[in-house]
């Protein structure tokens, strides 16, 4: 098959089934307000047609994103109006799964390559039974339609922005959907990469699709690519039809166009300086055209509809997500191996955590070389013991935040287009993150435990590894958790500062029976107390009796002294670990909720 540039379209992506999407006095109130300025859609009405390419033009603050989102049921609450799918009701999570929804941001992992990208959409949204070889040969379709050979193998963060809408659109190509909404598809691009763009869109609208863009006051040149076009202001639709009608539409309601004059130009400065009331006959002009089928018998039987009704009073939940096509250890695999991969290449991130813990490690071992077999120097390595502590937590919760802020984005547009469910996201997330939770902390106690002279004994390192370990994890957890719920700014902000109290009551500062007794029970609640805990006893606990002694008095010759000082007696170091475990177990059901709160608050 050959487009109308003369490139040649793949079989594979060109055949779809002819459909034609018509809504009527669709109106949209913004939640729980009956004031008509929040009134953001009024009785707006259109119709888009398979095999042609339509523009939602309007001025800033006019509604067309608003109107994207209801019409690809992004947005139900507080809809109102009648949605009709080759003359039949609307139905919406059919609708969902039919149709695609490129937003104008649209989030990817920026540290897998293009065609790895595609890849990881064929392996979750094509259904189980697709094979290896199919998926290849629609990727190949993909990569052939968009023009991607180039930056096939690129990294996602290194391709231009042109490649980077191309392949926004590749994504959704997948599933070869036969309905495309697109949300400004060519903001931050050049002119030039801008008309490369809506020309590969103008090519799937002229192979049987409907694809329908919002697009920011376009240039002469790219209005000749758009078969429709639908204005809106003020939240009501001027015009919607053919392009060659509209300045005749126009012209009939009062509004001449200047001759040589760009169209879209035109069209946006009626909308913008004109009132809702200078525009009624264009909008009764439209109405009319579109609420003409007033019953099943007064029209043609290819033009009969039935309507659907959505208010906000009727019980139809925010969000319809379309169902997961791959069961949950296929999608559990092919997340885990994506998790890996990224973290793999993620210089910052991972890398250099794993080549800051070793250059620490060793710097910790010199500054404070074998000084813990000396009663002299106890309380130092008391201090190099909470710097272990503090520097274990820090560096796995500060960039366990960046981790996640990257990936939330991307995680909730995925879930709302039914590509996985959170519990094999939540899962796959928690055990792709195992290794470097293990490997980092692992390193750094490895290293400063011998070089700072701890006891050189395998049942005390292992108790002190696994409080570093449970460590990495609790400040891991918190990081990601933050990252989840909050902005980068804020998260960077939050985390230390709610850390501060915590460390405050961990025993080291000030111990806990020379505090106030109504600040005591604090103390329980801070988890750095039992990690501080746990190593102290580990080191000096279990009978170690006599430290050597080189000098002519050590206050803390005795090992059991010194625990009874710090309010730390008992071989417990189990019941912290314990403790700890709870903590982590607690950290680990909160980021489950915040994932589902991240995915509420998307709406």
């Amino acid at each position: 098959m050959v487009d109308n540039a003369g490139a040649t379209v793949p079989n594979g992506l060109a055949k779809v089934q002819p459909l034609e999407l018509l809504f009527r006095q669709v109106s949209y109130k913004l939640k729980g307000s009956n004031q008509s300025k929040n009134l953001i859609l009024n009785e707006t009405c259109g119709a888009f047609r398979a095999g042609r390419l339509t523009a939602i033009l309007g001025p800033s603050g006019a509604g067309k994103s608003t109107l994207l989102n209801v019409l690809a049921g992004f947005k139900v609450s507080g809809v109102s109006g009648q949605f009709l799918l080759n003359g039949e009701p609307r139905d919406l999570l059919a609708f969902r799964k039919m149709s695609s929804y490129i937003a104008q941001n649209f989030e990817m992992l920026s540290l897998l390559t293009v065609q790895e990208t595609l890849r990881v959409s064929a392996d979750l949204k094509l259904p189980t039974g697709t094979t290896t070889l199919q998926k290849q040969i629609i990727l190949d379709d993909i990569i052939e339609v968009l023009n991607l050979h180039s930056c096939r193998h690129t990294l996602v963060r290194d391709i231009s922005g042109g490649e980077h809408k191309r392949l926004s659109i590749g994504i959704e190509l997948v599933t070869n959907p036969p309905i495309m909404f697109f949300d400004e598809p060519t903001s931050g691009l050049d002119s030039v990469a801008t008309y490369q763009v809506m020309g590969y869109l103008q090519r799937l609208a002229h192979n049987g699709r409907i694809v329908v863009c919002v697009v920011h006051q376009p240039s002469s040149r790219l209005m000749q690519l758009f078969d429709d076009i639908l204005v809106l202001a003020h939240g009501e639709v001027l015009f919607a039809g053919a392009q060659h009608e509209m300045l005749e539409s126009f012209q009939a309601a009062g509004f001449s166009c200047p001759q040589y004059y760009n169209p879209a130009d035109f069209v946006l400065e009626v909308g913008s300086e004109s009132s809702a009331q200078r525009c009624e006959t264009l909008i009764t002009q439209n109405k009319s055209k579109y609420d003409s089928l007033q019953s099943f018998d007064s029209v043609p039987a290819d033009e009969q509809t039935a309507f659907l009704e959505l208010s906000e009073s009727s019980s139809v939940p925010q969000v319809l997500r379309p169902k997961e096509q791959v069961g949950f250890w296929y999608q559990l695999r092919i997340l885990m191996h994506r998790h890996l991969r990224a973290m793999s290449r993620d210089t910052i991130a991972v890398q250099m955590r794993v080549i800051m813990h070793t250059i620490i490690g060793l710097l910790l071992g010199v500054v404070y070389w074998q000084i813990g077999n000396d009663a002299n120097k106890v309380i130092s390595n008391v201090s190099c013991m909470f710097f272990i502590i503090l520097f274990i937590f820090s560096g796995n919760a500060m960039p366990s935040i960046l981790l996640c802020v990257q990936d939330a984005p991307v995680f909730i547009r995925e879930y709302y287009n039914g590509w996985y469910s959170v519990r094999a996201y939540y899962i796959s997330k928690v055990l792709a993150d195992l290794p470097l939770q293990l490997l980092c902390p692992s390193l750094f106690i490895g290293i400063s435990y011998f070089m700072t002279g701890q006891p050189p004994d395998l049942a005390r390192f292992a108790m002190c590894w696994s409080m570093c370990v449970l460590t990495a994890f609790i400040g891991h957890f918190i990081g990601v958790i933050g990252g989840t719920l909050l902005s980068m700014q804020l998260a960077i902000f939050i985390v230390p500062t709610v850390s501060i109290p915590f460390l405050l009551f961990s025993g080291f500062f000030i111990r806990m029976r020379e505090l106030s007794w109504f600040l005591r029970p604090i103390c329980d609640f801070s988890f750095f107390r039992y990690v501080f805990e746990g190593l102290m006893r580990a080191i000096y606990g279990y009978q170690r009796g006599d430290l050597p002694c080189h000098e002519d008095f050590c206050y803390y010759k005795s090992s059991e002294h010194f625990l009874k000082d710090f309010d730390m007696s008992g071989d417990m170091v189990h019941s912290d670990g314990l403790i700890l475990g709870l903590f982590l177990l607690v950290l680990l059901v909160t980021f489950n909720v915040s994932l589902h709160v991240c995915i509420r608050r998307a709406l």
